[in-house]
């Protein structure tokens, strides 16, 4: 809820947490505090508020009136430029003639409405689906200049999550350029915090980087016209104390947050949209609105506001139907047929997946005008005759007939230079013209700032989807822009890339509206667009090209930090995996994957008949516990040579924990293993998944046999000794074989009396 007290004092309380500001005389806004919730704002407020008796030396302060305010040296809900605040500014502009870039914001009031406030800019915004969200307003002016800076504040008190955007206008007679609007500010009086960024490229997203903020600034930024695998636009802010803050931006174009810390002690965090990627004319009356923050935050430490984000994510952000229901399994061709496709292979493929348990096939790339390779035909969303004779609904409804869902891969945002769509709109691409264009897989992006490219590409996929009865759709995006032009004379490439992001919510959220029903699945190239942009208008996000279970399982445990495991799609694929190489058991490569949304990548009918009994075993133990592995609570427990996983029900009654060994050590000794969710005061029995062997391994060395009923409190503080490994002494009976990546899963269940 939002309390306000005196006009002055206000209060955002969810049900764990405080965020506290007042309006100081001048008429700026001071934040005082964001942790644990207090129980009374204003009585706290002579406590809590900064004292000031003299500016530091060599400071600029503000006014004679005021020579202790010094907003350099102040905890601020913005910072602009031109009064002497020199960190990161949340607002910056340029105005007159002569560009003048000073701006001096008051307080001039609030508004607090019930539930959200919808801005109509385009942007994708957080919903109330608990019905109990409060929205406060403030309004500052700048008089002299007649610019007004609204800062909007969501309160989600049942999500323990708060939402900031701004807003600015014009109101006077002469026109603006916006140079930078970010979407939020946090500051901080301490010089012991942290920040954890995830960076990457392709096939190596959610790389986890943690650094102390000190003297100086960090800089985590795409400059690409997506989030990028590079920084992804979320980050979790850690303070001496314990307290986690996660922090998220619902776009997903490039952003920008900045981490520096003062010479005076302040920490201060701006993140938003990457002004080095922007700048926005405003004329007299028009206004510009930044896209939303989200911000959680918990004293419990890291895993319980991960938690929290994951319940915001899921409420508030996912609006397809698919949002509170578990996500199907299913089969992709992709490295199971990669380019030779055909109408018998795709049946033959989805008559495997109907054996193995899975719900549906997803013809992945290749289906399409003449695709036999990646330089041709993206952009021509019709059938393939030489590998579809008779189309793709007869394919559809044979897959139908089987009682599966029938996908297909469309990559929309690209065009080939090879197709019959460049060749009746070669002026439909960014860039001037293919010949002189940079490249990236062989193609190029079409201009979504476009209108009749818009209208196009929502015609054309909607009725390929109706047609062919489509249930699934994967959204790729395979290249990043190059040569901003746009063939309608717009090439302001200050405007171009929010202009173009725009023009892709309206794309998809046309084709979410049109078919509510469809599951859509996007993708770049993995995971170069996961945001929570893209899941306002998607179920699930492809998180990387990578199957390779080791490579994959630092990038789902990093993911999960800050998305729920309900969003973050994975694959079993073959081994030897086509990108490293590495040879790994199929019992590891499902172990990792199941922990999200389970797909499988390979081709059915290349199995044995072990192999076909082994993936029908580990489809069906999925679904037995899909709502945990997609819904429930996950934490980290190591990470190194072992990494240890563990998902738990609410009630934590039912834990699974993943056990993964990269590499085999030889002379080793007896294992522990702790389970953390557990509760002290349960009962539980531990034993691990069984599956099945090869006759080479089952005369060989059999599956150990490793069952325990043990009290909460030992299992989570004492630990579980582990059977022995085989590691270089020989091997007897009931010892556990495990070599280089391998893995077990264990079932931890309560032992009702």
């Amino acid at each position: 809820m939002i309390g306000i007290e005196n006009g002055s004092i206000f209060h955002l309380s969810t049900c764990n947490t405080s965020y506290i500001f007042h309006i100081l005389p001048s008429g700026h806004a001071e934040h005082l505090y964001y942790g644990r919730k207090l129980r009374d704002a204003g009585s706290s407020l002579t406590a809590i508020r900064e004292k000031r008796y003299i500016a530091p030396g060599m400071a600029t302060y503000l006014s004679e009136e005021d020579d202790t305010l010094v907003l350099d040296d102040t905890l601020l809900e913005f910072s602009s430029e031109g009064k002497g605040d020199y960190r990161v500014p949340l607002v910056a502009i340029s105005w007159g003639e002569s560009g003048e870039r000073t701006a001096d914001f008051r307080f001039s009031g609030y508004r607090k409405n019930d539930g959200i406030l919808m801005i109509g800019s385009g942007l994708p915004q957080a919903k109330d689906k608990a019905g109990d969200a409060e929205t406060l307003e403030l309004i500052f002016d700048d008089d002299l200049r007649q610019i007004e800076l609204r800062l909007i504040y969501t309160v989600f008190p049942s999500l323990d999550a708060i939402t900031r955007r701004s807003i600015i206008t014009a109101k006077g007679n002469k026109p603006i350029i916006v140079r930078s609007l970010l979407s939020s500010q946090l500051d901080f009086r301490t010089d012991n915090m942290s920040v954890t960024t995830f960076s990457g490229t392709w096939a190596r997203e959610f790389g986890k980087v943690r650094r102390p903020i000190k003297d100086g600034s960090i800089i985590s930024e795409s400059r690409r016209m997506a989030s990028s695998a590079e920084a992804n636009p979320g980050f979790i802010l850690e303070a001496g104390d314990g307290t986690a803050y996660i922090c998220n931006l619902i776009y997903s174009g490039p952003h920008r947050a900045v981490f520096s810390h003062t010479p005076y002690g302040l920490t201060h965090i701006a993140w938003g949209i990457n002004p080095e990627m922007f700048s926005w004319p405003l004329k007299p009356g028009e206004s510009f609105s930044s896209p939303e923050a989200v911000m959680v935050c918990s004293p419990d430490g890291l895993w319980s506001a991960s938690e929290r984000m994951h319940a915001f994510a899921d409420s508030a952000i996912i609006r397809s139907v698919w949002s509170s229901r578990m996500r199907p399994l299913m089969l992709n061709t992709w490295e199971g047929a990669y380019y030779s496709l055909s109408e018998k292979r795709v049946l033959n493929m989805a008559e495997g997946a109907k054996e193995m348990g899975l719900e549906g096939i997803i013809v992945d790339d290749g289906w399409f005008g003449a695709r036999r390779n990646d330089r041709t035909s993206i952009g021509d969303w019709h059938a393939n005759t030489m590998k579809f004779p008779e189309g793709l609904f007869e394919v559809s409804e044979s897959v139908h007939r089987m009682g599966l869902l029938f996908g297909l891969w469309f990559e929309p945002e690209g065009i080939s230079g090879k197709s019959l769509l460049y060749k009746e709109h070669p002026d439909w691409i960014i860039g001037r013209n293919e010949e002189d264009n940079a490249k990236g897989r062989s193609e190029e992006l079409l201009d979504l700032t476009r209108q009749d490219v818009r209208e196009w590409l929502i015609d054309t996929l909607s009725s390929v989807i109706d047609r062919c009865r489509v249930d699934y759709i994967r959204w790729d995006l395979s290249r990043h822009y190059s040569d901003i032009f746009s063939h309608q004379g717009i090439d302001d490439y200050g405007t171009f890339c929010h202009r173009y992001i725009l023009g892709l919510y309206q794309v998809i959220g046309s084709i979410g509206r049109r078919f509510p029903g469809l599951y859509i699945e996007t993708s770049a190239a993995g995971g170069s667009r996961f945001d929570l942009g893209m899941l306002c208008y998607s179920a699930s996000i492809w998180l990387s090209a990578d199957s390779d279970p080791i490579e994959r399982a630092s990038m789902i445990a990093n993911a999960v930090m800050l998305y729920p495991l309900s969003v973050i799609e994975s694959s079993v694929a073959p081994s030897p995996n086509s990108l490293t190489h590495r040879i790994t058991d199929r019992e590891t490569r499902f172990n990792v994957a199941a922990f999200g949304v389970l797909s499988y990548s390979l081709d059915p009918s290349s199995l044995s008949r072990i192999e076909m009994a082994a993936f029908r075993q580990q489809i069906e133990f999925y679904k037995s516990y899909r709502i945990l592995f997609q819904f429930g609570t996950f934490k980290v427990d190591e990470d190194g040579n072992r990494i240890i996983w563990s998902v738990a029900s609410k009630d934590r009654s039912t834990i699974l924990l993943l056990y993964l060994q990269k590499l085999l050590k030889p002379n080793t000794t007896a294992e522990k293993l702790y389970v953390s969710q557990a509760i002290p005061e349960y009962d539980y029995r531990i034993f691990s998944r069984s599956h099945l062997l090869t006759d080479h391994e089952s005369s060989s060395y059999p599956q150990e046999s490793e069952c325990y009923i043990v009290p909460g409190d030992a299992l989570k503080y004492a630990g579980v000794s582990l059977v022995e490994q085989v590691s270089g002494s020989g091997y007897c009976e009931g010892m556990r074989m495990l070599g280089d990546f391998s893995s077990r899963l264990y079932i931890i269940r309560r032992v009702e009396d």
